[in-house]
């Protein structure tokens, strides 16, 4: 958490922001790679979004879910290629939130629920960085939105698993972000909680904004997402659920980690794994 607030007064000093090119799509990357030393951890990704997409990204461990997710964020540089976000680099624009994993915030830092969501306001104050009305008039409306305004001044230790993944949206809200990629929100979540969240991307969606999500349930994936991505470090398929969710491609991304059912389709596959995160993607 430390960490978040340092890169967000960071940014809110070192960058000047990009317009939005009106003719460009929202997201676009073509050809991109990343390599750590001699190992590829993605390979030549190309596709783009418009405003309104809703994304499930699936894929094994260490398939490139995460690094995909930071590459479009801006947090790390891809090795070849180009991304951009409204026909700029997305290091020029503040519309791009990225939700971490849940493993990866430190949970005993001392802040409000209202506190995190407030963070999302950050590179929008002025230079001395003190929220004003109007902003936390924003972080009300946010932490409404997602159903948590009843909770703004808990300790975020105090959060179930599922509330914290509603705060993170609600600092996305408030960051006024048009894409926002959400890196498995729904792991460990019980059925009610991932329901909540499937909810409020619904209601986000319907709003023109635009959201890709990783998962590894591929039955909840094409259940709930019109479209999907199957990656393993390359990108094998982006369409229906119908369309990605073949035989042939689900055996070159998964390999031996699954089996087939019978299943909505044809048929269905099933991994056999299915734990937090891109473990064996560098960090």
């Amino acid at each position: 958490m430390k960490n978040l607030i340092k890169t967000f007064r960071k940014k809110s000093f070192s960058r000047r922001y990009a317009p939005h090119q009106l003719d460009a799509p929202l997201l676009a990357l073509e050809n991109v790679s990343v390599r750590y030393g001699t190992g590829t951890v993605l390979e030549n990704i190309s596709f783009d979004l418009s405003p309104g997409d809703g994304i499930a990204v699936v894929g094994p461990n260490g398939a490139g879910k995460t690094t995909l997710f930071q590459v479009i964020a801006g947090i790390i540089d891809p090795f070849e290629g180009v991304v951009q976000v409204s026909g700029h680099e997305p290091g020029g624009h503040t519309c791009i939130a990225y939700v971490p994993q849940r493993s990866q915030v430190d949970w005993t830092f001392p802040a409000t629920v209202a506190d995190v969501v407030m963070m999302g306001r950050i590179n929008k104050m002025g230079p001395f960085l003190w929220p004003q009305a109007d902003d936390w008039e924003i972080v009300r409306r946010s932490l409404k939105f997602v159903d948590l305004i009843d909770y703004s001044q808990r300790q975020i230790s105090e959060l179930s698993g599922g509330e914290q993944q509603r705060m993170f949206i609600a600092r996305a809200l408030a960051q006024e972000a048009e894409l926002m990629l959400l890196d498995e929100p729904l792991n460990g979540l019980d059925v009610p909680a991932q329901e909540s969240i499937l909810s409020i991307l619904d209601s986000l969606q319907k709003r023109e904004v635009t959201f890709m999500i990783s998962m590894h349930d591929l039955r909840l994936a094409a259940g709930q997402f019109n479209q999907v991505m199957l990656l393993n470090k390359e990108l094998l398929g982006l369409g229906s659920p119908e369309e990605v969710f073949t035989r042939e491609l689900l055996i070159k991304a998964y390999q031996g980690h699954l089996h087939f059912v019978e299943g909505e389709f044809d048929t269905l596959a099933v991994g056999d794994e299915c734990c937090e995160g891109d473990h064996h993607e560098p960090a």
